[in-house]
């Protein structure tokens, strides 16, 4: 195929064996299912002839669609269940309905669906993605910005490949935790992480290390324990953490995560334990159930509307770069594009913890 001649739907029927609205059905991921030997088949046409849908290209080829894409693979019915994506999502909104731009939800796949149908994103539907806490090391993000498409990532970072990237200090924000505790008098004191595969984890661990070390505490092992946000996972964490306890005397535990620290609560109390008399607990994110958990959780507050305001703006100040400086999008220079922005946290201190008692 000569890479001169504009490639159509047609050419990858025609290569592939198949008919068009087979390759349209495999584009679209539906509306009817496709056998993995054909879709495969296919897939592996699209990419040898580099092959783009241009939704775009029908009425506003060469122009903004004013349109970005909001990539969040909640895998159940209602993603505005999720706090975390609720709050980011409010600060985004914001910036959207301010400068006029059309936001679309992508939502209901994983992320390892998302990286099977790379077409399906990247056909000028939109002037740019907003990806939110993706795996640091998908290699999605390489073939979105080997495609150049402009997106910017919020909560976690790419490991190796230069993306905008709009988080909280994690670092930062584990120190504070663990200060925090060390002035209530806690020496004992574990910590329960979070998803392995986002950057946020190691950074949240690092801030924790950190801080007992510059306290001179050394580190227990056996009171890091590692977690995941979801509800199973972390009660599991925690039951090890606690079952401990008659060896490692574990006063205080810092969360990973308030989904986390809230798991830990009700595993305590299992143990018989009381928060804060007998156990502290800190979170981190400050969601909006925090304040409503018994007791109220203590937890390190980032600021997640502001997360998302920013990051909208990123993403808009990346296309708007595009539009004016290099049409074609073949000349930018990525040392020129905003890289990162970190927000500043704080510790909400309520009821989880206390100090030590002798």
């Amino acid at each position: 195929m000569s890479k001169s001649k504009v490639v159509t739907l047609k050419d990858i029927a025609k290569a592939s064996g198949v008919s068009t609205a087979t390759v349209s059905y495999v584009l679209n991921n539906g509306p009817r299912a496709v056998l993995p030997a054909t879709r495969d088949r296919v897939r592996s046409v699209i990419e040898e002839f580099g092959y783009r849908p241009n939704a775009a290209a029908r009425g506003l080829k060469g122009k903004r669609t004013h349109t970005f894409g909001i990539v969040f693979p909640h895998e159940g019915a209602e993603p505005l269940a999720n706090e975390y994506f609720s709050e980011v999502l409010s600060g985004i909104l914001s910036v959207a309905s301010r400068r006029k731009q059309v936001v679309m939800l992508f939502t209901g796949m994983s992320w390892q669906e998302i990286e099977q149908n790379i077409p399906f994103f990247t056909d000028g539907r939109c002037d740019g993605f907003l990806f939110l806490a993706p795996p640091a090391n998908s290699r999605f993000l390489t073939q979105f910005t080997n495609r150049n498409r402009k997106i910017v990532l919020l909560g976690t970072r790419a490991w190796g490949i230069p993306v905008a990237t709009v988080d909280a200090d994690n670092v930062l924000g584990g120190r504070l935790a663990t200060r925090y505790l060390i002035e209530l008098g806690h020496r004992k004191i574990g910590m329960v992480t979070a998803d392995p595969a986002s950057t946020s984890t190691p950074e949240r661990l690092q801030g924790f290390r950190e801080e007992m070390a510059a306290q001179g505490i050394p580190v227990d092992e056996r009171l890091v324990v590692a977690g995941h946000y979801a509800p199973l996972v972390a009660e599991a964490a925690a039951e090890r953490l606690l079952t401990q306890r008659g060896e490692t005397g574990v006063t205080a535990v810092f969360c990973a995560h308030d989904t986390i620290a809230e798991a830990t609560i009700r595993k305590a109390r299992q143990h018989g334990l009381r928060v804060p008399e007998d156990l502290s607990v800190v979170g981190f994110d400050d969601l909006p159930f925090a304040s409503k958990t018994d007791p109220p959780l203590t937890t390190v507050r980032q600021p997640l509307r502001d997360i998302g305001a920013a990051a909208a703006s990123m993403l808009l100040e990346l296309v708007d770069d595009l539009a004016v400086d290099d049409p074609a999008g073949d000349d930018e220079d990525p040392e020129e594009m905003p890289t990162e922005q970190l927000f500043d946290v704080e510790v909400i201190v309520r009821s989880t913890t206390a100090a030590l008692r002798k």
